[in-house]
């Protein structure tokens, strides 16, 4: 069965994406290389680009558990943070002394430290991946929530006033309007604290000893294995990548019928 000519579209702006990140990624590997070379930077500082993808290929046992326990943390976060920034932003939407009454105290819990925190919670909830899930879902809760307060309030004039004409509802408004047109803020919601979902489950990983590519990170400092520390970094790096097309891809799919 052949694809349709939308999606076929679509796909084509996502495939040029990804291949103008791998060159610039290309780029910036004969830099490092350059660099290193030019100024004759010994190994144990700052290894070379070869070095480090040789780490990843021969290393690939050591890094794989580790990915496996970040990506999940960072997953999870971001679905708990999504889900609960969803219901919370439709409530406010629906009831401005809740919203007006509300955001003092959601303002508070988003100045709060991760470095203060994540012992807290590691306190309570011992060390292991819930730590990480939560700090992740601290990080990535306001910028989604203040996307999606933008995005429901976005809706047309002349739809709010059809609808109005026509007696619907606040649900039912909310339902036909303001969520279809609040879809965009979502993903860029998504989009933004997706990559720093990858920051944060590391950053808890650094601070409560979880396992995982920060605490490998941290690891392998110690031990001096320059090479597989900077695998990890690239590995975090790619997975914030591939965390950000993945976002890209759903809200072109999702949002076909805007075209």
């Amino acid at each position: 069965m052949s694809s349709s000519p939308t999606s076929a579209s679509a796909t084509v702006p996502l495939l040029r994406g990804i291949a103008m990140t791998l060159l610039v990624f290309a780029s910036i590997g004969l830099i490092w290389q350059a660099l290193v070379v030019g100024f004759s930077i010994p190994p144990y500082i700052v290894p070379r680009p070869l070095g480090v993808l040789h780490a990843v290929v021969t290393q690939w046992k050591a890094l794989a558990l580790p990915l496996s326990i970040t990506a999940s943390a960072a997953a999870l976060g971001l679905t708990v943070s999504a889900l609960t920034a969803s219901l919370i932003a439709v409530a406010f939407s629906m009831s401005r002394g809740l919203a007006q009454a509300s955001l003092p105290v959601v303002l508070v819990f988003r100045s709060m430290p991760v470095a203060a925190v994540a012992p807290i919670m590691t306190l309570m909830m011992g060390r292991g991946i819930g730590v990480s899930i939560a700090v992740v879902t601290i990080i990535s809760f306001f910028p989604i929530l203040v996307n999606l307060m933008r995005g429901l309030t976005s809706a047309d004039n002349n739809a709010a006033e059809l609808l109005h004409v026509y007696g619907a509802s606040k649900l039912q408004q909310m339902r036909l309007m303001r969520i279809p047109y609040a879809l965009p803020y979502l993903f860029t919601g998504l989009r933004i604290s997706g990559t720093s979902a990858i920051l944060g489950a590391m950053l808890s990983e650094w601070i409560t000893g979880t396992r995982g590519l920060g605490k490998l990170i941290l690891d392998a400092g110690d031990m001096r294995e320059i090479e597989l520390l900077w695998a990890a970094v690239l590995i975090s790096i790619l997975l914030a990548l591939v965390v950000f097309w993945a976002t890209a891809t759903a809200e072109k799919k999702m949002l076909s019928w805007k075209a």
